[in-house]
């Protein structure tokens, strides 16, 4: 059976073009038969396909261009006024980014791992803006602690989509009562940080508004398990 030389799929007798790829059959490959084999593509690769990208050969891209970036800005400000100044906040965004993309492809797979990791070099970012930035310090009394927040209710969404198998009403519920609950705690912080008390006003509104559309999605999803009974009204 003739196979096509540039997808590897097996044809048909009589057939011009590949089924697959589309691709016209010479009538050198029209004559090939199954177990002929196939000679090697330029580059080395079997069946013309191009060699996968794999995570690593991504990585080292990713951070070619990360470290061209890097090195072009440099080089802009050193130029410009002799001393590395305005460069410093785009190199730390720079390295912030391919840091949270390579977290991105090694542990992708490690939700846990992925959620620390990347809880921890967001901070470690915003630790260092404040340290280049003027001014009263921020990154240890507000950052941090909301950095931590966040990652806290994000890993409480992805642990009960895990549980839940992404059941589309009950996660838009856990998600709503998520963001009720980190809005409240966003305002407690704001206010201890700059204010010095723990005072809550507009959140608890927020909270107020969700918890009543969390009990119609749970109520709806409960529903959905159960087929709806419609009886007639007897006088």
């Amino acid at each position: 059976m003739p196979v096509c030389r540039n997808c590897g799929v097996q044809i048909d007798e009589g057939l011009a073009r590949c089924p697959l790829c589309q691709a016209l059959l010479l009538e050198r490959e029209v004559g090939k038969r199954e177990g002929a084999p196939t000679p090697p593509a330029a580059g080395g690769v079997s069946g013309g396909r191009p060699a996968p990208l794999t995570r690593r050969r991504l990585w080292e891209i990713l951070s070619l261009f990360a470290g061209t970036g890097a090195a072009v800005v440099l080089v802009a400000d050193f130029a410009y006024s002799r001393t590395v100044t305005w460069a410093r906040y785009p190199l730390l965004s720079i390295s912030f980014l391919w840091a949270a993309a390579s977290l991105l492809l090694f542990l992708r797979r490690r939700r846990l791992l992925l959620l620390l990791a990347g809880t921890a070099v967001l901070a470690a970012f915003l630790l260092a803006l404040d340290l280049l930035m003027p001014g009263r310090p921020w990154s240890l009394g507000l950052a941090l602690p909301l950095t931590v927040l966040a990652g806290a209710f994000t890993g409480l969404v992805s642990a009960v989509a895990r549980a839940w198998r992404a059941s589309f009403f009950a996660m838009l519920a856990v998600v709503l009562a998520s963001a009720g609950l980190f809005v409240t705690g966003l305002e407690a912080l704001v206010n201890l940080y700059f204010s010095g008390e723990f005072r809550l006003s507009w959140s608890l509104v927020v909270f107020g508004c969700i918890v009543p559309l969390v009990g119609l999605l749970l109520y709806v999803q409960k529903r959905r398990k159960q087929p709806w009974q419609l009886q007639e009204i007897q006088n």
